[in-house]
């Protein structure tokens, strides 16, 4: 399995705005010298326009007349304005109707009302007045009809056109406009009169034009030079926006190997825990005593128990039952002997002579707390007493409990069987994966190696001619197997 080559990324170094810095703040400085001293000549400005508000009181009988012949040479000039927009609409409708009179000739013999009602006039003259055939009046009709039929189409297209336009409406708009243009010629005679006045005015009061032209030039070169500053500084900015965001760009990609990392570092963790998850699962199955051993256990010990129970029962009787006597020995029996038999299972001593009668022994059992736990946990009630009857059944459900547990444990071996196949393909799966990983990081590591030290290589080439810097504690451009080596082998 083959891996691609691929450059380790070392981290790169943050850029230095200290220079940017130094240079942005000597153009600021420069700056908020400009604007002082555009301060400075805003000031004399406004002293030279203070010292001229004398000449108010001097130039304000020809300023207001000035502003008189304006004002109404305003007026002037939108009614001529008006005038000419009427002498438009004029020439339009002309052209309107001419357009329609050039419509009727394309339809029509006749263009004008008057017109056809000669020619019809002329034709019922001549019916009247000269004998012809029948044909030829039907022709001499079907004219007159045709021409009254043009007659109503030539006036409805008048009509509509607006009828004819009138000449003297022209005539009146026409002079209107020349009235008007030699009232707009008079009055600008009158406004340059008025300049003159002024000039005159100002020219004998000592005005002094040159020197206010010259402070706003010196003005607005200052402002120049605020504005190439400004200029500059935005220059230096984007420069510096440059090479931050190469630095960022590289750091976003080591950032991304650094990331890449850690994510490999975290999958292999993770596959090995996984492992060892199944190899803890495997080892639980292995390690994991016979299905339902306590409850076939259980019904074994209680079986014991309720046998004894029967035999201690027979050892009883057996007790009762007379000893066996050998030739040449005789039986004495012993005083309050029975008494004495009985008080071995009821657990009373023998009463004295004169006492009361001995109680009848009792057939009830008592149980320990195990054992009615025990009993409980199956399903089943321990026996009150020491019925033999009831011992046996007990018994033989016990037994059926048994073998019902014992064929629960072969259906359990059988699924046990089949987790075990089942882990033992997963532990085979993540163990090849394993192989597969360390195969793929052995041969990063490699390539890391070569890179890492061709990388070395440049930069002792670099550091050449330099000063010695001391190292840094963390070497940000170590390979892969530099940081993964003390963990494998710790591992």
């Amino acid at each position: 399995m083959t891996a691609e080559k691929k450059t380790r990324l070392t981290r790169p170094t943050k850029p230095d705005r200290s220079q940017l810095d130094t240079q942005v703040a000597k153009l600021k400085e420069q700056i908020s010298k400009c604007h002082d001293k555009m301060k400075s000549y805003k000031a004399k400005i406004d002293t030279i326009k203070e010292g001229r508000k004398g000449q108010g009181s001097a130039t304000a009988e020809p300023r207001n007349k000035l502003i008189a012949i304006r004002t109404e040479l305003k007026g002037l000039f939108e009614e001529q304005n008006g005038v000419r927009n009427q002498l438009k609409a004029l020439n339009a409708q002309k052209d309107a109707i001419r357009e329609q009179q050039k419509a009727i000739r394309a339809k029509c013999q006749y263009v004008k009302t008057e017109d056809i009602d000669a020619a019809i006039d002329k034709l019922e003259n001549n019916m009247a007045h000269t004998s012809m055939t029948l044909n030829e009046e039907k022709k001499i009709i079907a004219q007159i009809s045709e021409l009254r039929k043009s007659k109503a189409m030539v006036k409805e297209l008048l009509e509509s056109s607006g009828g004819k336009v009138d000449p003297a409406a022209r005539e009146t708009l026409e002079a209107q406009l020349k009235s008007v243009g030699a009232k707009i010629t008079e009055l600008k005679a009158q406004e340059q009169e008025q300049r003159k006045i002024m000039d005159e005015i100002k020219a004998k009061m000592g005005e002094t034009k040159d020197e206010v032209p010259d402070l706003i030039k010196q003005k607005n070169n200052q402002w120049e030079i605020v504005k190439r500053c400004k200029e500059t500084i935005g220059n230096l900015w984007d420069e510096h926006r440059k090479v931050e965001n190469e630095y960022w760009t590289k750091e976003k990609a080591w950032r991304a190997q650094a990331k890449e990392e850690r994510q490999k570092k975290w999958e292999a963790e993770q596959e090995e825990r996984k492992k060892r998850d199944i190899e803890r699962k495997q080892r639980q199955l292995d390690e994991a005593g016979e299905p339902f051993d306590r409850e076939v256990t259980t019904c074994e010990q209680l079986t014991s128990y309720l046998k004894s129970l029967t035999k201690e029962e027979t050892k009883v009787e057996e007790t009762k039952s007379a000893p066996k006597v050998e030739e040449g020995m005789v039986v004495l029996k012993k005083k309050n002997d029975e008494s004495e038999m009985d008080s071995w299972f009821t657990g009373s001593k023998g009463k004295k002579k004169g006492g009361k009668k001995k109680a009848a022994k009792s057939d009830k059992l008592v149980h320990s707390m195990d054992i009615i736990s025990s009993f409980a946990t199956l399903g089943l009630t321990a026996p009150p007493s020491k019925d033999a009857k009831g011992i046996s059944d007990l018994v033989d459900k016990l037994e059926a409990k048994k073998v019902e547990y014992l064929e629960k444990r072969k259906d359990a071996h059988v699924k046990r069987a089949a987790q075990k196949e089942k882990i033992a393909k997963e532990l085979e799966a993540a163990t090849n994966g394993t192989e597969e990983k360390a195969e793929e990081k052995a041969n990063g590591e490699a390539n890391g190696e070569a890179n890492g030290k061709e990388e070395e290589k440049e930069e002792e080439e670099k550091k050449e001619g330099e000063e010695k810097k001391p190292e840094p504690a963390e070497d940000a451009g170590a390979t892969p197997a530099e940081e993964e080596t003390p963990a494998e082998e710790s591992s």
